[in-house]
């Protein structure tokens, strides 16, 4: 992928994209950027021991330097997104000092942009759960989108209850699919509402 960087000097970035459930959904992330490649530069993370949720506990860690945004990505998992919600919510306000202002809870479902100050720090935290509603599955994840995306490139995948057990049955296929989705903006586009979103919540100044 042309837009990752290694080595990049991170004390002048002013943003951060926690990846909360390591692979596929890094690559995922990759191919979302390069077709929304411009002029800001973000830096990329994986925690190794909090995952999901938990990586709000990370948030001031992150605080320290120039960061002033940081969007999340997570896999929703079996939970309810009204318990996701709660529990970030309740997770950002114990770090928060002052009132927590959530904007953009209308444009995608599985997306939330929250508002605060870290000490006299502003920033934002957007929050993006990965999952379609159309992707009949017990658990939603980044592979539901992984999955639509197959279907869309004419990939076959017969029944299923586990999107990632589903994504895991046609291994011989990721990296085809990888290399027509970065070919293919407008698919990325489809699949990916709420990634995309996002994303564009990083260009804005804040």
């Amino acid at each position: 992928m042309d837009v990752l960087v290694k080595e990049v000097a991170t004390r002048d970035l002013d943003t951060l994209v926690v990846i909360g459930d390591g692979t596929p959904d890094d690559i995922a992330f990759s191919i979302i950027v390069f077709h929304l490649n411009g002029d800001k530069i973000a830096g990329i993370v994986k925690p190794k021991e909090k995952k999901r949720i938990d990586c709000v506990g990370l948030i001031p860690a992150y605080l320290k330097g120039n960061i002033r945004k940081i969007i999340f990505l997570m896999d929703q998992e079996d939970d309810k997104l009204s318990t996701i919600y709660e529990r970030i919510h309740e997770g950002v306000k114990k770090i928060a000092t002052g009132k927590i202002k959530v904007i953009d809870e209308e444009s995608e479902k599985r997306l939330k942009v929250y508002e605060c100050k870290y000490g006299s720090k502003e920033f934002e935290l957007i929050l993006v759960i990965n999952g379609l509603d159309e992707i009949h599955t017990d658990k939603h994840s980044i592979e539901d989108h992984l999955l639509k995306a197959a279907e869309l490139l004419s990939i076959e995948i017969g029944d299923f209850e586990n999107s990632k057990e589903a994504w895991n049955s046609i291994k011989d296929r990721h990296e085809d699919i990888f290399k027509k989705l970065k070919k293919k903006r407008k698919i990325v586009e489809g699949v990916f509402p709420q990634q995309i979103q996002g994303c564009k919540y990083l260009a804005e100044k804040l």
